[in-house]
């Protein structure tokens, strides 16, 4: 269903947009492949940044890989940082091919070594190959850290990225404005930088277009599935398998390690939305996004 849904995107969007436009992939909840090591690294050792997600450790039931992929929180300073001892950083900023396969190497390499497995802007962007684009030139990705919120993001630089590669995109394919292509969370995540970023004078000359693909725009109930349960929001888990079958026995720790990330809290359904909408039943009572903390 998701590799139907990019195809149809890829249909429509190919029809309206400006020749050659250039188009820049803004992915969405746990699309970014992260990579880690430790930190600080042993004198004795040399610590590679090692394929984290959606990596091999997490095919055969390490609940380390769990571990390093989770965040600490600092209610203090109400911010988040990696975990102890552990240092994560998203690969690929400004390329396609780390957004296009989600499988993450066993050690961070070039995109020629790219392992062709876990399909996620792969159709995407091979239609608009077959239709004169290039990758890497006029049509690009600026994944980022899908364990932190849109003000973490800020505050951590990616916003600063996002608007020096937009206009390096403009300025080298000839002056054409670039259209913004999200996915889920890549939704509000793009719309924050256009709301609080940068100024319509900025979005007038750069920015031809922006077309979010299931936006998250008022947050999911599959979201707060996930939070309950431990199982993966239902549109990533067919690319996630592709990779390998998620570890039944590791789906508990999993709910910690989702818990602990400041997106899964951002993207839960927002209560001026959806409401008095029932979101979960027990046979005790039910629970609106009103109830979180009863919950």
């Amino acid at each position: 269903m998701a590799v139907l849904t990019f195809v149809i995107a890829a249909i429509v969007l190919g029809a309206h947009v400006e020749a050659l436009s250039p188009i820049l992939i803004v992915p969405g909840l746990m699309g970014s492949q992260l990579f880690s090591r430790t930190n600080p690294c042993p004198w004795w050792s040399i610590c590679y940044w090692e394929g984290l997600w959606v990596g091999t450790d997490l095919c055969f039931s390490s609940t380390s890989a769990l571990d390093r992929l989770s965040l600490e929180y600092n209610e203090a300073t109400n911010t988040y940082k990696d975990k102890t001892g552990t240092e994560i950083k998203v690969s690929g900023f400004g390329e396609t091919c780390k957004v296009e396969y989600l499988a993450s190497n066993p050690v961070e390499t070039s995109c020629t070594f790219q392992l062709p497995v876990g399909n996620y802007f792969h159709t995407f962007v091979d239609y608009f190959v077959a239709r004169g684009y290039q990758r890497d030139k006029n049509i690009r990705a600026a994944p980022y850290d899908w364990r932190l919120a849109a003000d973490q993001l800020y505050s951590r630089g990616y916003y600063n990225n996002l608007k020096s590669l937009i206009e390096q995109m403009y300025t080298s394919n000839g002056g054409r404005k670039v259209t913004l292509v999200s996915h889920s969370m890549g939704g509000p995540v793009t719309l924050f930088f256009l709301n609080n970023v940068v100024t319509q004078q900025w979005k007038n000359t750069y920015i031809y277009a922006f077309v979010s693909i299931a936006g998250a725009w008022a947050g999911g109930n599959k979201i707060l599935q996930s939070q309950i349960s431990g199982q993966l929001p239902s549109s990533l888990t067919p690319v996630v398998q592709q990779v390998c079958d998620f570890p039944s026995n590791l789906v508990l720790r999993l709910r910690s390690t989702l818990r602990s990330t400041e997106s899964m809290s951002w993207l839960l359904p927002k209560p001026s939305v959806w409401g008095n909408t029932i979101l979960v039943t027990t046979p005790k009572r039910s629970y609106t996004a009103n109830d979180y903390q009863a919950l």
